[in-house]
Formats: C-alpha cells, sequence, structure tokens
C-alpha cells in the first residue's frame, strides 16, 4: 500500500509592461529590499522564497519597443498568493509614480 499526498499549489500570473530596462533593474531592487529577509535566488530574474511558497519576476520581452515582465508567484494557499500579489503590485504602482514625479521635475528644469 503506498499512500501519497499532493498538495494544491495556486499559481497567479500577471504580465506588465514597463518603459525600460532600467525600470526593470530598479523594480528588482525595490524588490529585494521589500523582501530582504527571505531567501533569494538571483539566476534569471528574481525568485523569492517565502513561507508557504515563492515568486519570481522575469524580463518576460526584451523587445526595444515592447519590455514587458513576468510575475509569478506560487502558493499552497490562495489568500497567501492574493496577499502576496498586492504587495507587489504595490511596491510596483509605488515605483510608476516615484518614475513619473521623477520625469516631471526633470522636464520643468
Amino acid at each position: 500500500m503506498s499512500i501519497s499526498i499532493e498538495t494544491a499549489i495556486h499559481t497567479l500570473t500577471r504580465h506588465k509592461n514597463i518603459q525600460n530596462i532600467e525600470v526593470y533593474n530598479q523594480f528588482i531592487n525595490w524588490l529585494k529590499g521589500e523582501f530582504d529577509l527571505y531567501l533569494m535566488e538571483e539566476l534569471d530574474g528574481l525568485k523569492v522564497y517565502y513561507p508557504n511558497g515563492l515568486f519570481s519576476v522575469i524580463l518576460f520581452s526584451k523587445n526595444e519597443k515592447d519590455f514587458s515582465i513576468e510575475i509569478k508567484i506560487m502558493s499552497k494557499t490562495l489568500k497567501t498568493a492574493n496577499q502576496m500579489a498586492a504587495k507587489i503590485e504595490t511596491i510596483y504602482c509605488h515605483l510608476n509614480k516615484v518614475i513619473s514625479i521623477n520625469k516631471f521635475k526633470l522636464s520643468r528644469l
């Protein structure tokens, strides 16, 4: 007799358009700062292991006119996956606001 336990893994995948490679690098840097207490891998993009799951951010499209990133969240519970998605989304939105403000300040000089 064999017993196997299979756990359900909830996966959320989102694609975001970015302006250029510098925005991607800055986003990765901000994520590393926010989740600095968790185990990370930086081989192909960024992979962060948190309790009961992980998320990864990779440069999905390197086309000069269409840069995009893929954010993939894998978690044992849907609640945790949604909470992590909300955290990452908040960081992404804040980064975009900072970039917009900086562009506005530079254009006024």
